[in-house]
C-alpha cells in the first residue's frame, strides 16, 4: 500500500522535488537555528527556550498564555510539514496540493467530517481556552511569517505555502487521533465475511474475549450502579454471538487506499502497554508509571518531545505537533499514560431512501429529509469539485464515495462526530497537582477513548476508563442494523462515573493492554472486540514476580519479547514438524524458548509456520478472496481441530487440519531455510516521500531496515507482515517471510514519583526534528532499538546543565533578531 501510495501522490510532482531538492546544503538551511534569539508579537515578558543534545526543547514563560505562543513557534520551527499534513488531512485538503488523483480521497473525509468536528469544538470553547490556543496559533504564524531560509522541502517540491494555523487546525488533530481508535472496520469485516461463507461458519471472525483472559481490574473494579441491571448486555465471556443468518442490505463501505495511508500515518495503532505500580511494591516507596502506545511507525515520529514551564503548567513528556500541552508524561506531582479502550464507538445504519422522492429516507416516525451539505474540494491544476455530503440522524452517508453502492444508503454514527472537549481537559490535565485534580481534569477527556492509568507524589495510583461509551437502544452494535427500524439506535452515553476505575487497589498496581476492563459482572457494554490478553499476562507475570522493582527494572519490562500466546500454540507446530519427518525443524520448535529474539531460528519458523497456515484455511473457504481472517479464528479452528473451515472445497486431497498443519510447515521450513528471526523480520520506518527512490537515496529519509526482535503478541510489540492497517489481524493471507515490521512503540515513558528527574525518561523511534537532513532527524533510533530512556528534568538547575542550545523569544519591539 505504501509503495502504491508513494507512486500515486508523487508521481506527477517527482521533477520538482528532484529539482527543490537537489542541493543538501539549500534543504539543510530548513532547519532553525537553535541558538537564534527572535522577536515574536504577543509575549508579555521574555521567554526562554533551552534544547540538550537530542534537540529537545525546555521551553520557560511566566504565564500559560506566552508559553503557548512559544510553544507553536517551537513546534513549527521542528514539525511544520507534519503539521501540514495533519490538518490537510483532517479537512480533506490534499487535491489543492497533489492533484486530481486525490480528489476521491478528499471526498471521503470531507463525508466523514472530522473538520467539521472540530469546528463544532472551536465554537464551543470557553473564552480562557480559545485565547490559550489562538496564543499557540499566533506563535505557529509568527515562525511562518518570518522564519529565515527556506521552508521544509516537502513545501518546495509540491510548490505551495502554509497558510495561517488556525485554533480549529489544532482541534482537528485529536480528530485525527480518535479515526485509528475507532472501531469501524471489525464489524464491516465480520459482515463481509458472513457474506462469504454463511452466518455459522462466520462465527469463528466474530469478536469475543476468552473466559481465562485477564481484565484490567479486580475485586477492587468500581463503578456507577455496581450491580444494576444491564441496559445493554454484553456478550457472554469466551462465546461468539450468533450472527444474523443474513448477508449485508447494501455493498459495504470501503475507505479509499489513499485515505487510509493519509490517515493511518497520523494515529495510533490499537495496541498499547501501560502500567502503573504502587509504592508498596516499589524500591522508592512511590508509584513507578510506564506507558508505551503503539503506531505506525513514521518519520517523524507522531510524538515531539518537550518540557513546557508557565502558570500553572510544568511538565514533561510526548506531545503532538499541532498542541500546545503535553497529551501524555508527567510533571513534579502527576503522571498518566494511555492504552487504548477498544471501545466500540462506530455503527452502520442501513437507510431506506424514499424511491418516489430520493431527499428523503425513513425512519421510525416517518419520513424525514437528509440534510445536504455541499463542499467544494479545490484540486491543483483542474477546475473545483462539488461533492454534497448527506447525513441522516445516524450520520454521514459513507456510501455515497462508494462506487458499488448503486445507490443504497448507509450512514455510520462515530463518537468523535459530536463535539468534545479534549483538549480542554488536556489543559487541566497539565496544570493537575494531584490525583484528585487529574480525574477531575479527565470527566472532560471524551475523544477519543483511553484506558488511563495515573500516579502522583502523595503516593495514590489508579485507572480510570476515559472516553464517551454509547448507550444502544439495542443490540451490540457490530453489524450493520436497518436505520428505518430504530433497532440499535444510540440513546445517550454512560456517564463518567459509570466507566469502570479503580484507585489505589490492595493488589498494589493496575495494568492495562487493551484487554477487558472488567468480567461479565459489569452491566454495560464498551465493546466485544478487546485484544487478546497475552501482553497484559505477561506483564503483570513480571510485576507480580519481582520484588522492590524500580524505574530501571520497569523500563526492561517494557523491552521484553517472550510470547506467552506463542508458547500456548507452539505444540501444534511441533507436531506438524514430527509429522512431515522433518526433525531438525521438530527439534528447533521443543528447543525454542518462546523469545521472538532477532536471533531466534525458532521464532522464524513458528511464525511463518503460523502464518502460512492461516493462509491455507482461510484461502479454501474464501476461495482465495481477501476476506476477514482473524488470527483469533484460526487459533478456534486449532482448538476444536479443525471443522467446518477445513472441509476441501479447492483442495479436495486435503481433509484434516492436520495436513493443511503439515503443508504449512514445509512451507515455512523452506521460505525460513534456517534463517533468524531478525533476518526475516525487519522494521521500516517511513517518510511519506521516502517511496521515491531519488529522493530516499539522496537525502536517507526512511530509517532502516533493521532487524527487530518482538511479535504481535510481545510487551514489545512488532507487528509484521501485511500493509499497516491490515497488521493486526485483517488480511485472509497470512504473510510470507520476509516480514516487514511497520508498527512498534511510538514512545517509552517510565516514571517513579518519588524522583521524576532522576529515574526513567522518554524515547520516540525517530527524533524530534521533522527536516531530513537535521542530526536529530534520526538520532533517538537507536536508543529506541535498545530499550534506553533519555531524561527531561524539570527541575531548572538540571535542564541547564543539560542545555546545548539557549534561544530567547522577547516581545516584538524589545529586542532585534541577531
Amino acid at each position: 500500500m505504501l509503495k502504491k501510495l508513494g507512486f500515486v501522490l508523487l508521481g506527477l510532482v517527482s521533477l520538482f522535488i528532484l529539482a527543490a531538492v537537489a542541493s543538501r546544503w539549500y534543504v539543510g538551511r530548513a532547519e532553525a537555528d537553535p541558538s537564534r534569539d527572535a522577536a515574536l508579537a504577543g509575549l508579555s515578558a521574555p521567554v526562554e527556550v533551552w534544547r540538550d543534545s537530542l534537540g529537545v526543547p525546555h521551553v520557560w514563560a511566566e504565564n500559560e498564555a506566552d508559553l503557548f505562543r512559544a510553544v507553536g513557534y517551537v513546534h513549527a520551527q521542528d514539525r511544520l510539514w507534519q503539521m501540514e499534513l495533519f490538518r490537510r488531512v483532517a479537512d480533506g485538503r490534499m487535491a489543492e496540493v497533489l492533484g486530481a488523483r486525490l480528489v476521491d480521497t478528499d471526498k471521503f473525509l470531507r463525508t466523514v467530517g472530522m473538520g467539521r468536528a472540530a469546528a463544532d469544538n472551536e465554537r464551543r470553547l470557553d473564552p480562557q481556552s480559545r485565547a490559550l490556543m489562538q496564543a499557540y496559533a499566533d506563535g505557529v504564524n509568527a515562525w511562518i511569517r518570518d522564519h529565515p531560509g527556506p521552508l521544509p522541502p516537502e513545501f518546495l517540491a509540491l510548490r505551495f505555502e502554509p497558510e495561517p494555523w488556525t485554533v480549529r487546525n489544532s482541534m482537528s488533530i485529536a480528530k485525527i487521533m480518535a479515526w485509528d481508535l475507532a472501531d469501524w472496520n471489525v464489524g464491516l469485516d465480520v459482515q463481509r465475511a458472513i457474506d462469504a461463507v454463511g452466518a455459522e461458519l462466520a462465527k469463528d471472525v466474530y469478536p469475543s474475549y476468552p473466559d481465562s483472559g485477564l481484565t484490567i481490574l479486580g475485586a477492587d473494579a468500581q463503578w456507577q450502579g455496581k450491580g444494576a441491571a444491564s441496559p445493554v448486555p454484553p456478550p457472554a465471556a469466551g462465546t461468539a454471538p450468533p450472527a444474523p443468518p443474513r448477508t449485508s442490505a447494501a455493498p459495504l463501505p470501503e475507505i479509499p487506499a489513499l485515505a487510509a495511508a493519509l490517515l493511518d500515518g497520523a494515529s495510533i495503532s490499537r495496541a498499547s502497554n501501560s502500567w502503573v505500580i504502587g509504592g508498596s511494591r516499589t524500591r522508592s516507596g512511590k508509584p513507578i508509571l510506564a506507558n508505551d502506545m503503539h503506531l505506525a511507525l513514521r518519520a517523524p515520529s507522531l510524538w515531539y518531545l518537550g518540557a513546557i514551564h508557565g502558570g500553572g503548567v510544568e511538565m514533561a513528556g510526548m506531545m503532538l505537533p499541532g498542541v500546545p500541552v503535553v497529551v501524555a508524561g508527567h510533571g513534579k506531582r502527576v503522571a498518566w499514560g494511555y492504552t487504548n479502550a477498544m471501545v466500540d464507538d462506530v455503527d452502520f445504519f442501513v437507510e431506506q431512501a424514499d424511491s418516489s422522492n430520493p431527499r428523503r429516507y425513513r425512519t421510525p416516525e416517518g419520513w424525514a429529509d437528509f440534510v445536504m451539505r455541499p463542499e467544494t474540494i479545490r484540486v491543483k491544476d483542474a477546475r473545483p469539485v462539488i461533492h454534497t455530503v448527506r447525513s441522516t440522524r445516524n450520520g454521514p452517508v459513507l456510501t455515497d464515495v462508494e462506487e458499488r453502492a448503486n445507490g443504497r444508503v448507509m450512514a455510520m454514527r462515530w463518537t468523535a462526530q459530536d463535539p468534545s472537549t479534549e483538549v480542554v481537559a488536556l489543559l487541566g490535565m497539565n496544570r493537575a497537582r494531584s490525583s484528585a485534580e487529574f480525574l477531575q481534569a479527565l470527566r472532560g477527556f471524551n475523544n477519543p477513548h483511553q484506558n488511563v492509568v495515573f500516579a502522583d507524589a502523595d503516593g495514590n495510583f489508579g485507572y480510570w476508563m476515559g472516553g464517551r461509551v454509547p448507550v444502544r437502544s439495542s443490540g451490540d452494535g457490530v453489524l450493520p442494523t436497518e436505520g428505518w427500524t430504530g433497532a440499535g439506535a444510540w440513546t445517550g452515553w454512560l456517564s463518567f462515573d459509570q466507566h469502570p476505575h479503580v484507585l489505589n487497589p490492595a493488589e498494589g498496581f493496575i495494568v492495562t493492554a487493551n484487554n477487558r476492563q472488567v468480567g461479565p459482572q459489569y452491566p454495560y457494554l464498551i465493546t466485544s472486540n478487546w485484544a487478546e490478553p497475552w501482553r497484559a499476562m505477561r506483564i503483570r507475570e513480571m510485576v507480580s514476580g519481582a520484588a522492590a522493582l524500580g524505574a530501571d527494572d520497569v523500563a526492561r519490562q517494557q523491552m521484553d519479547v517472550r510470547d506467552a500466546w506463542a508458547a500456548r500454540h507452539k505444540h501444534h507446530a511441533v507436531r506438524a514438524a514430527e509429522l512431515a519427518g522433518d526433525s531438525a525443524a521438530a527439534r528447533e520448535l521443543r528447543d525454542w524458548n518462546g523469545e521472538a529474539r532477532a536471533d531466534s531460528r525458532g521464532a522464524a519458523l513458528f511464525y511463518s509456520w503460523f502464518e502460512a497456515l492461516r493462509s491455507r484455511v482461510g484461502d479454501d473457504e474464501y476461495r482465495g478472496k481477501r476476506v476477514y481472517f482473524p488470527r483469533t479464528a484460526l487459533e478456534r479452528v486449532l482448538a476444536r481441530g479443525g471443522g467446518a473451515w477445513v472441509d476441501d472445497v479447492t483442495t479436495p486431497e486435503v481433509e484434516t487440519l492436520e495436513q493443511l498443519s503439515v503443508a504449512a510447515l514445509r512451507q515455512a521450513a523452506a521460505d525460513t531455510d534456517g534463517k533468524t528471526w531478525g533476518e526475516l523480520h525487519q522494521t521500516k520506518i517511513e517518510h511519506p516521500l521516502g517511496v521515491v527512490p531519488a529522493l530516499d537515496r539522496a537525502f536517507q529519509l526512511n530509517i532502516g531496515p533493521f532487524p527487530n526482535s518482538g511479535s504481535l503478541h510481545t510487551v514489545n510489540v512488532a507487528g509484521y507482515g501485511t500493509p499497516v492497517r491490515d497488521t493486526a489481524s485483517t488480511r485472509v493471507h497470512g504473510a510470507p517471510p520476509p516480514f516487514v515490521n511497520r508498527y512498534g512503540p511510538s514512545q517509552r515513558h517510565v516514571v517513579d514519583m518519588a524522583a521524576v528527574d532522576d529515574a526513567g525518561g522518554f524515547v520516540i523511534p525517530t527524533g524530534q526534528s521533522g527536516v531530513p537532513t537535521s542530526r536529530h532527524y534520526r538520532d533517538q533510533t537507536p536508543m529506541w532499538r535498545e530499550g534506553r530512556l533519555w531524561r527531561i528534568p524539570l527541575d531548572r538547575a538540571k535542564a541547564s546543565a543539560r542545555a546545548v542550545h539557549r534561544m530567547t523569544l522577547r516581545p516584538a519591539g524589545a529586542a532585534e533578531r541577531r
